[in-house]
């Protein structure tokens, strides 16, 4: 009944709709239903919730809890990049993650950089298709820049560069 129920935010700042998630996803775990759990937790993680308004201000502080995924033991490299990818014929169930807030789960991840690289590899894997190629640069691109260390997004740009160089040239656009 709790699922049934729709919370909306009343601006950003409003953390409702977040709280009602966990509270859903508390009550999963207590009855065993780790379907519902991991949804719950995904929203939660993607921050996909209904706001009257949603500033960008309010976003830097709203966490993605992937820690107490890792802490359960769930394959956290696995589910951000499952969720990451799109094809027709899944289960009507597949949740489609924000590449967005995906990429800065990854930065919060213990397993930060055997992620990037896996991102790194798919970006570069020419039998996966354009379309999920390009989701998967587009979080690659927000893991790094939620990166604290310059160096490393440095790096990074240049290992990036190096995975689109068999994507088609239309299709790589200019960076900065």
């Amino acid at each position: 009944m709790k699922r049934n129920r729709r919370v909306w935010g009343s601006c950003s700042m409003d953390d409702s709709p977040r709280r009602h998630a966990l509270d859903i996803a508390t009550l999963a775990a207590e009855s065993v239903n780790w379907d519902i759990f991991l949804r719950a937790h995904l929203d939660i993680l993607n921050d996909r919730f209904n706001r009257a308004s949603d500033g960008s201000y309010a976003q830097a502080g709203r966490q993605t809890y992937v820690m107490e995924l890792e802490e359960l033991e769930i394959a956290v490299p696995d589910l951000l990049l499952g969720t990451l990818l799109r094809a027709e014929n899944t289960n009507a169930g597949h949740y489609v993650a924000s590449a967005n807030r995906t990429g800065r789960a990854i930065t919060e991840s213990k397993e930060a950089e055997a992620i990037a690289q896996r991102l790194l590899a798919m970006i570069a894997d020419p039998e996966l298709d354009l379309y999920n190629r390009a989701v998967l640069y587009y979080a690659y691109l927000n893991y790094n820049g939620h990166l604290e260390d310059e160096a490393l997004q440095g790096r990074n740009e240049k290992a990036l560069e190096e995975a689109m160089a068999g994507i088609p040239k239309e299709l790589r656009g200019k960076r900065r």
